[in-house]
């Protein structure tokens, strides 16, 4: 009589499965500053990063990080939810909370129509920002910030060019120095022999 093999891995696959089922599992996004981007540009520069939360019915703490293939894989149905859930490019920029000179109640308006970062605030249409009091000159006050964080990466990257040009100048005139010393040594040593030689002829 045949018996019929089996994996004992494929029962504990089911039996996580059936686990995973029970979590609360919700996939987001979430702003993430983007250090190389940020000096590039001279100002902050957001993207934004998707995110797991998990957590286990009656546990209030749970698990919130960075999402993994490996997440993306164990949770496909709640991953394809999110994906269809969020509409539009991930956004990327300076988010409108980083800039001054904007208000709370500013920020809040323009989020609700997918305004979020000060470059979305210049994009939009000037038919779009008539719909928002004082949007004219909020635009302008934006783009002159633009402007000058733009001016100052390029005065700190010229600054830091002269600086590096500098030790290099400093460098080479050290260079020059340690060669320009080293015949008059050979010299002295030659001298300091000769009269070694002389001195034992005597």
């Amino acid at each position: 009589m045949q018996t019929a093999g089996y994996d004992h891995n494929d029962f504990t696959d089911v039996n996580k499965a059936k686990a995973d089922e029970q979590l609360l599992v919700r996939f987001f996004v979430k702003p993430w500053k983007d250090a190389a981007k940020s000096a590039e540009a001279g100002r902050p520069i957001f993207t934004e990063r998707e995110y797991i939360d998990i957590k286990a019915p009656g546990d209030r703490e749970g698990v919130c990080r960075p999402a993994s293939n490996v997440d993306i894989r164990r949770f496909p149905r709640h991953y394809d939810a999110f994906k269809q859930r969020i509409s539009g490019e991930i956004d990327e920029g300076t988010p409108l909370s980083e800039w001054s000179g904007i208000s709370r109640s500013q920020i809040e308006e323009l989020a609700f129509f997918n305004v979020k970062t000060v470059e979305q605030l210049l994009a939009m249409s000037d038919v779009n920002a008539g719909q928002f009091m004082g949007m004219g000159n909020l635009r302008r006050t934006a783009k002159e910030w633009l402007d000058q964080a733009t001016e100052m990466k390029k005065a700190g990257d010229l600054q830091a060019a002269l600086s590096k040009r500098d030790e290099e100048i400093e460098e080479l005139k050290a260079a020059v120095k340690a060669l320009q010393a080293a015949p008059a040594k050979r010299v002295t040593k030659k001298k300091t022999a000769r009269k070694k030689v002389v001195a034992k002829k005597r």
